[in-house]
């Protein structure tokens, strides 16, 4: 079953500390769809950037739990949504333009 790559890939994940993964270890730092798999996640990269010619080297995934949050307004504990974050490691030379 194909799925788009864009259902896949939700964002990149712009902050210090990718930034400095991305300048030392040539590593992007994404939020993917939680039910998305390491393989899934290395063909969308891949199809997303094809134009830059990227490969991908590894995949490591990372799964969050949503955070427990009081509403003021009915004083009542609500939930946060789970993600998934993907630190994707491309061959050295590659590069990807985010911003």
């Amino acid at each position: 079953m194909r799925v788009d790559p864009h259902r896949i890939i939700e964002r990149p994940i712009i902050t210090e500390e990718a930034q400095i993964q991305t300048a030392k270890a040539n590593q992007y730092t994404f939020r993917v769809n939680p039910k998305a798999t390491k393989g899934q996640i290395r063909d969308a990269i891949e199809q997303i950037f094809q134009a830059n010619g990227i490969k991908v080297v590894a995949v490591n995934t990372m799964n969050y739990q949503g955070k427990v949050r009081n509403r003021m307004a009915s004083r009542r504990a609500g939930r946060r949504a789970a993600w998934k974050k993907a630190i994707v490691t491309l061959r050295s030379g590659d590069k990807i333009e985010l911003i």
